[in-house]
C-alpha cells in the first residue's frame, strides 16, 4: 500500500480525544486515523456505526461506498472505466471481463454504481 499510496497510512492517530464518539469504541481507531491524516470522509458500508452528527465536530463526512463510487464515475467517467477494464484484465482463476466485474461488485454491495458504470462500457 506504501508503494501505490504514499500517504495511506496514517501514524500518530493514539493521540487523538475520541471520548463517545462512537456507539462502539472498537471503531475509534477508524475516526482517529480519518482526523490525524486530514481526511474530508470516512468510505464505509457501515453507516450506522458512523453517526454524521456525532462526527461534524472534526469536519468528516460518512459516505456509502456507492455513493462515493458513483461520485467518482460522475467526476471522471473515461478514468473510472479505464480502471475497471484494467481490474478485469487482471483477474485470474476466472478472468473475468469488465461486465463480470461489475456484476462482483453489485453483489458487494454497490449496485447503483456497477449498473451506472455498465451503461458507460
Amino acid at each position: 500500500m506504501r508503494e501505490t499510496f504514499e500517504d495511506a497510512c496514517v501514524e500518530g492517530s493514539e493521540s487523538v480525544e475520541l471520548d463517545h464518539v462512537l456507539p462502539d469504541p472498537d471503531d475509534h481507531h477508524v475516526v482517529a486515523a480519518a482526523v490525524r491524516g486530514r481526511a474530508d470522509a470516512i468510505i464505509t458500508a457501515n453507516l450506522r456505526d458512523y453517526p454524521i452528527d456525532n462526527l461534524k465536530v472534526f469536519d468528516l463526512a460518512v459516505i456509502h461506498p456507492d455513493d462515493f463510487l458513483l461520485d467518482q464515475l460522475d467526476l471522471a467517467p473515461r478514468l473510472v472505466i479505464d480502471v475497471i477494464r484494467e481490474q478485469a484484465q487482471h483477474t485470474r482463476q476466472p478472468r473475468l471481463e469488465p461486465v463480470d466485474l461489475l456484476a462482483r461488485l453489485a453483489k458487494c454491495g454497490v449496485e447503483g454504481f456497477a449498473d451506472e458504470a455498465r451503461r458507460h462500457l
